[in-house]
């Protein structure tokens, strides 16, 4: 899946959207107050599916609500159009509301790196990651992509510092490795999702 001619799309939100989406999250259950979670115990400890859980630190929640999805699953279809990628996808997991406090961060990771059949519902595969950062201050907590299987780069230019800010989105394949650096002051906070889609054949 790594060998695409594009790899990843960066965009900035419209004013007007990106309110509307950071409401959304406002009024959701667990969610509330301008991306304030209702109760610090609704948060949880991020973990990694391998169990190297020293290779992230953070805390997240997940946001399962219907008005979201409707928002983001044309935003995630434009994504694949414009990267020509034309997945096949059909199914937004649960939205993860993600808190980096300072010294937090996530190691390189794939978000579907050992795929095996029947491994999710359906047979489906994590095809698009998404991240969008949200209303926050901080410094530090860089997202980084390794785009190293794209054709012509060189070996000094695979390594993108793509610097999301408030209303920054970002889109790519979701085997294509990447990390965020740790925060060293104020707090990060995104959204993070994945679009499925059928096993590739």
């Amino acid at each position: 899946m790594r060998a695409l001619k594009y790899q990843y799309l960066k965009l900035k939100l419209e004013e007007n959207f990106y309110n509307n989406l950071v409401d959304i999250i406002n009024e959701s259950q667990d969610v509330a107050g301008e991306g304030k979670v209702k109760e610090e115990l609704s948060l949880i400890k991020g973990k990694v599916m391998n169990g190297d859980n020293d290779s992230r630190s953070c805390y997240l929640t997940f946001i399962d609500n219907q008005k979201l999805y409707k928002l983001l699953y044309p935003l995630v279809q434009l994504a694949n159009s414009k990267l020509e990628w034309d997945f096949d996808v059909d199914y937004l997991e649960p939205v993860q509301y993600t808190v980096y406090n300072p010294g937090d961060f996530y190691d390189w990771h794939l978000d579907e790196g050992s795929w095996v059949r029947n491994s999710r519902d359906n047979n489906r595969i994590r095809k698009i990651s998404y991240s969008i950062v949200l209303p926050s201050e901080f410094e530090g907590g860089d997202f980084i992509l390794d785009t190293r299987s794209l054709p012509k780069e060189s070996e000094s230019e695979h390594i993108k510092n793509l610097e999301l800010g408030p209303r920054s989105c970002v889109f790519f394949s979701s085997d294509t490795p990447h990390t965020v650096l740790p925060v060293t002051s104020g707090v990060r906070k995104s959204l993070v999702g994945w679009a499925q889609g059928p096993a590739f054949k």
